[in-house]
């Protein structure tokens, strides 16, 4: 009962340094305007949960959102356009101008075959919008699989035939090992308390601790020069070639 009384505290302050995840949802909103706003045609979402990137497409765009059954009525409690498989994408070929697959690409068992299945339903010359965690803790467990470095993407999108025309690294070190520091002290009291440890008294003073560790963490990022040493993501733009 308490897990899960503070579990829906934090999660109505993930937009604050509060929130443990504060740096995982900073830009999530910024990105997703600078890259749907601009887009068009069919606009095909992989794993779309609970549709996010449909508010911020403009009113060119005609957006599908696919998910497969047990995820989305097992765990997320939503409803796709589509029910699918991401390496059986039930689409003709050449089909979608667009692809999003954000935060996916980890959870599926065999990436390549996905990657495969977007070059073929899109368009030449169209767009896949891909992000994958780097140095980010285990989730949405059984069903996490893969991390992959720059290095790993850039070969991943040659064997499947794209061009990679636009690439970030999203996070400086010292908000990536402020994020991870949150998560895991997050996850021990939460485990502190679940076992009726003494130790749960701490979960007291987690928001301060969480609040310090955000706050510093992002004024000496930004006071710093950029860094790509350890990002807790990676998004890129492919193009099929």
């Amino acid at each position: 009962m308490i897990q899960a009384r503070l579990r829906r505290l934090f999660n109505g302050l993930r937009r604050t340094p509060l929130h443990p995840q504060w740096f995982a949802f900073l830009r999530e909103d910024g990105n997703l305007r600078a890259d749907c706003a601009g887009l068009t045609g069919l606009v095909l979402d992989i794993g779309c949960a609970d549709q996010k990137p449909r508010r911020h497409l403009g009113a060119g765009a005609d957006y599908v959102g696919l998910d497969y059954f047990n995820t989305a009525t097992g765990w997320y409690g939503t409803r796709p356009d589509v029910f699918g498989d991401a390496a059986r994408l039930p689409l003709q070929s050449g089909s979608i101008d667009h692809v999003l697959l954000l935060d996916v690409l980890e959870h599926l068992p065999q990436p390549a075959a996905c990657l495969d299945e977007i070059q073929r339903v899109l368009r030449p010359g169209g767009q896949l919008i891909i992000q994958v965690p780097f140095v980010y803790p285990l989730h949405d467990a059984p069903l996490d699989f893969h991390r992959w470095t720059r290095f790993g993407l850039h070969r991943s999108a040659q064997d499947a035939g794209f061009e990679i025309v636009r690439e970030s690294a999203i996070g400086h070190p010292l908000e990536t090992a402020a994020l991870v520091a949150n998560i895991a002290s997050s996850k021990a009291v939460l485990n502190w308390i679940q076992r009726r440890n003494p130790l749960a008294l701490i979960a007291i003073g987690l928001p301060i601790l969480v609040l310090w560790r955000n706050v510093v963490a992002r004024v000496l990022a930004a006071l710093s020069s950029s860094d790509d040493l350890m990002p807790y993501a990676y998004r890129m733009v492919w193009v099929k070639t």
